[in-house]
């Protein structure tokens, strides 16, 4: 057909104005769809299924209008309708059709524009979230609060697993009181439309649990309920309340909702009492030594007397991949986080906190980064704490240099858990690794908002300045933190700071006063501690007994390592200890050994380099030194020219002229 002919054709058929009608008509049902259905609170896949049917309609309005014609005799195949006798009308019909429905699109458009300012703030803070407060403890027995802390976890653990609905992650709720009187502040601070306010009293076997939900906006009660059970029937308890909140929410639940919503731990009360007990301290965000042995002490005593118990299973292979990475590396520690995972996932292969705990394994036992991430996904889309996963995900990308990635996860983690002091800390970290010091800082300051005079930020906040070179501005920091053993980075940054500014008395005054009570210390912390002050020493001309202790802390280091499961374990300390000792041939063998994929870590790796380093530096290898600084001062990670130009690991390379340029020619 010719061309012209088609498109005169086309305008006979009057597809045109049928394409144009339809237009302007789906842009108006899409209008008044886009207010109506959230109005009803339609799910969200309502509205993609009939905007496809919308578009998909505009090619079969085009094939209808060219096949027929509206005639005065009706519907007609348009060949036989051509050579029908027809009277002559007028065009305008459809125009005035048109402009009309342009016109209450374009009132409709405005209508939802201007009047859902209200409905926008609710999307912001959509009507399908809540905030689990912490549940107050009245029971006579004051320890009993980590009954009701855990009676608290369990219900938002429950809800969490609902995936229409948004939930607050209880690192953010826990820092407010059980019923506070300023609701709509908190609600907003947290971004949720909801709060559930609860008390628990234990007397026995006994539990009294009352719960009341309430809109936040309003603070209107739209359910209240008191429970009077047995502690083996808080599984019931919670699973109830959970469901009653999700209907009251308008949510629906899948079936996979509802079974993992009704799930039953264990049959056991006394081993769910040892299992909330660890949950209580994992809850504490303390992970110190001490600490984690304990709480490795209540999971195993609660698989001990429920050997199904997966949940307590997966929590005993976290906590024992967390005492293996901090601060015992050994095989047989980190065998027994694994056949604690094996034994989770075994009785529940669908378990989302066994999958986070196989994240961790590989993350942190196997340095498994692909691997690591793929458990977190599972954990996530089988309901366990989304924020965690994501946020542990974000770290995950962090190693793997992907820093755009790792901040963005970070971001995304922080809106489900949005009091979260260590989300701002570690986004820090990342920060001060790009030497974005600024931001970083930024950071260190929102999580004070939430934990004030928190030490271990506080020392953070510090190491940026130090990284600057302020040691004035780190000074000030410092004199807020306590000198506390057990937090070895509380120690490190005030070793930094005393170092640099040549104070190498308060260095050896504090390392001798720790080594001396080092009874309940890690073995690891202990050889740390011992080769810092043998450097001391060494600094202060005291070349006996520096040797001495280093001597000692070589010899610990040594059998760590043999110890260890960890091909590198040990190895960053073992090259500087030999180094500064001028023992050149295990430097050189422990350097070689340093595994591939430890220096390929873009957040520990460039730790590990600069520890080669300054092992060159030492042996009076200013080339080797220099090469390495020089590569690490343009990556993430690496040393700053703060430190470099201060510290005296770096003292022999201090009057070369390429270190000097070095120093000068770098920012911060």
């Amino acid at each position: 057909m010719n061309p012209r002919d088609f498109f005169a054709e086309l305008k006979r058929r009057n597809v045109y104005k049928v394409a144009v009608a339809y237009g302007v008509i789906a842009w108006l049902l899409i209008q008044a769809a886009s207010i109506l259905f959230p109005t009803f609170e339609a799910p969200a896949w309502v509205m993609k299924v009939f905007v496809s049917a919308v578009v998909l309609g505009f090619p079969v309005a085009l094939i209808l209008a060219w096949a027929f014609e509206l005639t005065p005799e009706g519907i007609k195949r348009t060949e036989s309708a051509a050579d029908a006798p027809r009277k002559q009308r007028s065009s305008r019909a459809w125009i005035v059709l048109v402009v009309a429905a342009a016109l209450v699109s374009a009132v409709l458009f405005f209508l939802g524009r201007y009047s859902a300012s209200p409905r926008t703030s609710s999307s912001a803070t959509t009507m399908k979230s809540i905030a689990v407060l912490p549940f107050e403890n009245r029971s006579e027995d004051r320890a009993n609060a980590y009954f009701a802390d855990g009676i608290q976890d369990e219900i938002l653990t429950r809800l969490a697993k609902i995936d229409d609905l948004k939930v607050i992650s209880r690192t953010s709720t826990q820092r407010y009181k059980s019923s506070p009187g300023n609701l709509p502040e908190i609600a907003k601070q947290l971004g949720v439309a909801h709060v559930l306010e609860g008390s628990v009293q234990k007397s026995g076997d006994q539990v009294r649990v009352n719960v009341q939900l309430i809109k936040a906006e309003t603070d209107a009660h739209l359910w209240a309920e008191v429970y009077d059970r047995k502690v083996a029937d808080m599984f019931a308890v919670q699973s109830e309340i959970a469901e009653t909140i999700a209907k009251a929410l308008r949510v629906k639940l899948s079936s996979r909702e509802k079974q993992v919503v009704a799930a039953k731990l264990t049959e056991n009360p006394d081993a769910y009492d040892a299992y909330l007990r660890g949950l209580a301290i994992w809850n504490g965000l303390d992970l110190s030594p001490k600490t984690l042995r304990e709480m490795a002490e209540f999971y195993g005593r609660a698989v001990q007397l429920d050997a199904n118990f997966a949940v307590a299973w997966a929590n005993l292979s976290v906590v024992g991949t967390l005492i293996f990475a901090e601060f015992e590396p050994t095989a047989e520690r980190l065998a027994e986080a694994k056949r604690a995972l094996d034994t989770a996932l075994r009785l529940q292969p669908s378990l989302g906190e066994a999958h986070f705990a196989l994240g961790l394994y590989r993350y942190r036992g196997l340095r498994d980064y692909d691997g690591a991430l793929k458990a977190f996904d599972e954990a996530i889309d089988h309901g366990v704490n989304k924020a965690l996963s994501i946020e542990f995900s974000s770290y995950v990308k962090r190693r793997q240099g992907k820093w755009e990635e790792a901040l963005a996860l970070s971001e995304e983690s922080q809106k489900l858990d949005p009091r979260n002091a260590i989300i701002y800390s570690e986004r820090a970290v990342t920060y001060h690794a790009l030497r974005r010091f600024g931001e970083a800082r930024m950071m260190i300051d929102r999580a004070l908002e939430i934990t004030p005079n928190n030490p271990v930020l506080l020392a953070q906040k510090a190491r940026t300045f130090q990284s600057e070179g302020d040691f004035e501005a780190a000074e000030r920091l410092l004199e807020h933190v306590p000198v506390d053993p057990q937090q070895p980075e509380l120690i490190g940054t005030r070793y930094t700071q005393w170092m640099c500014t040549r104070r190498f008395g308060d260095v050896i005054r504090v390392l001798e006063g720790v080594l001396a009570t080092s009874e309940s210390l890690p073995k690891p912390m202990v050889a740390n501690y011992r080769a810092r002050l043998g450097f001391a020493k060494l600094c202060v001309s005291d070349a006996a007994d520096g040797t001495r202790n280093l001597i000692r802390a070589r010899e610990d280091l040594e059998r760590l390592h043999d110890g260890s499961d960890k091909g590198e374990a040990f190895l960053e300390d073992l090259i500087i200890v030999d180094a500064l000792l001028g023992d050149r041939p295990p430097v050189e063998a422990n350097i070689s050994n340093l595994p591939a994929r430890v220096i390929k870590d873009a957040l520990y790796g460039p730790s590990v380099e600069e520890s080669v380093a300054s092992a060159w530096a030492q042996l009076r290898e200013p080339d080797a030194a220099i090469e390495i600084l020089q590569r690490l001062l343009s990556k993430p990670g690496g040393p700053t020219c703060g430190v470099l130009r201060t510290h005296p690991m770096w003292d022999p390379l201090r009057s070369d002229p390429r270190f000097q340029r070095m120093c000068e020619e770098r920012t911060p």
